[in-house]
């Protein structure tokens, strides 16, 4: 064999380096869009019976069940979890929520599309005073 050719057998090969690099890549990729999947109980809305308003550019809702959720059917029932309450009790709900499990990154709310506006603005103000800084709002995906 010639120097030549070995030096051209060497030459040929993968980079390592550049395949942990695309599959660190790859794997913060899954994790960060896996991290951003709606969190909401699609079983627990259809026990209240709302029917969400639909948007082309939402995340499906899934069946894990993370952080707190306030729904509104369309009869202005309130429900926290699958519990009915009064719109004067929610500050007070959040207050004992936030004692005993701290404060949640963001609160949920899931609205029946025939809702007035200004119930969802009170809705969010009220959480926004007892500290909460983000309110997500469910939508329905189109198809």
């Amino acid at each position: 064999m010639k120097k030549g050719d070995t030096d051209l057998f060497f030459w040929i090969g993968i980079e390592l380096v550049s395949l942990l690099s695309i599959t660190f890549i790859l794997i913060m990729f899954l994790t960060l869009a896996n991290a951003t999947v709606s969190v909401v109980p699609t079983s627990s809305l259809g026990q209240i019976g709302i029917s969400l308003p639909r948007a082309i550019t939402t995340i499906p809702a899934t069946a894990e069940t993370k952080g707190l959720l306030i729904t509104i059917n369309s009869s202005d029932e309130i429900y926290v979890g699958t519990t009915q309450v009064k719109v004067a009790d929610i500050p007070s709900l959040l207050a004992s929520y936030i004692s005993q499990y701290g404060t949640p990154t963001s609160v949920k709310i899931a609205a029946d599309k025939s809702i007035p506006y200004g119930t969802i603005v009170q809705l969010m103000d009220l959480i926004r005073q007892s500290g909460i800084g983000t309110v997500d709002l469910i939508v329905g995906q189109e198809r």
